[in-house]
């Protein structure tokens, strides 16, 4: 049969057509899969999983900021604390709301926290009762630590840097002095971890005993991380999207890529390293192990973690000055 050209014109043009459609489609799926992913060079991980993943639970809701939140779980349970109150969650039970003003900061240490507030540190049960005075502050914290029963904190003044203090027989006691202004810190019994920002844009992780022995790191460049995360082996930290999560042994001899070009902030470490990213949690088993995605967050920036090693927990911003606290297992995934 002979096709006139014009015939044959309209036949070739349609075949291209549907071979552009096909192509523009395989292209939309590849990019939407690299955007669920907790990083570009790692595969669609909700889309494999979702069958597999486990279930999130709702424990919290209320109508406050979730950046002024703070997490903290072991296994007696998990504490929420905000400036206007705190909660306790516990397993089996429904959630304790206490009102009171913790003021801009606050830990938990132990069955306790400690806050400040109007230029006192303060301290009060978990049950809410037995308010006391632990020593006068004129200026809140730029960070509160507290680990095993130990206490510290962490001054800061624009112009003579960070100071750390501690109590000392219920008197404040300054254990080290440092000309570097601080970006991150946490404790671990009497030891204080922190990162150290220097005049020049250069930072080094430092640690300090209460007795005052003070070693860091060699200087790094570029952003300093916004905070650091205690694990069972070391202190974890998210360097950016390059470098990834990258630890650090407790005695700052050695440091080790965890996972390169994640996304992985706020992170928290338990039994393995938990991160979140833009849409949801994923984490990390075990060094040099692919992230796995875990649980999806769709009401807005996870802005606090805690985990123990059964269960991760987070805090999201559902809207403006709306926090909502979710948990989910991770036993046996």
């Amino acid at each position: 049969m002979v096709i006139s050209k014009q015939r044959r014109f309209l036949i070739l043009g349609a075949l291209s057509l549907a071979a552009l459609s096909s192509w523009a489609g395989r292209r939309l799926w590849s990019t939407t899969a690299e955007l669920r992913s907790p990083s570009s060079k790692q595969p669609p991980l909700a889309a494999k999983r979702a069958e597999r993943l486990p279930e999130v639970s709702t424990l919290y809701e209320h109508g406050s900021s979730a950046y002024h939140a703070r997490l903290f779980a072991d296994e007696d349970g998990v504490v929420l604390l905000r400036q206007t109150g705190f909660v306790t969650f516990r397993a089996g039970k429904a959630p304790e709301e206490h009102a009171i003003s913790l003021g801009p900061v606050a830990v938990r240490r132990g069955g306790s926290l400690v806050f400040w507030r109007a230029g006192r540190l303060r301290e009060i049960s978990l049950s809410g009762e037995d308010e006391r005075d632990l020593a006068a502050l004129p200026r809140p914290p730029q960070h509160l630590l507290a680990s095993e029963g130990q206490l510290a904190w962490i001054q800061m003044d624009p112009q003579t840097g960070a100071s750390l203090q501690t109590l000392s027989a219920g008197d404040v006691h300054v254990v080290y002095d440092s000309e570097d202004s601080v970006a991150a810190a946490v404790m671990r019994r009497t030891v204080i971890f922190w990162v150290l920002r220097s005049r020049d844009g250069s930072w080094k992780i430092g640690r300090v005993d209460l007795d005052g022995q003070h070693q860091m790191t060699l200087a790094h460049h570029g952003r300093p991380p916004a905070m650091l995360a205690l694990g069972p082996d070391g202190v974890y930290f998210y360097d950016g999207p390059e470098r990834g999560v990258r630890k650090l042994t407790f005695d700052l001899g050695r440091e080790d890529a965890v996972s390169s070009h994640v996304i992985c902030s706020p992170l928290v470490v338990s039994s393995r390293v938990v991160c979140a990213h833009v849409g949801g949690l994923f984490d990390i088993p075990g060094s040099g192990t692919a992230p796995r995605f875990l649980a999806s967050e769709r009401a807005g920036p996870i802005t606090a973690m805690a985990a123990t090693d059964d269960r991760a927990f987070w805090v999201a911003e559902n809207g403006n000055d709306q926090l909502i606290v979710r948990s989910v297992t991770l036993a046996g995934f």
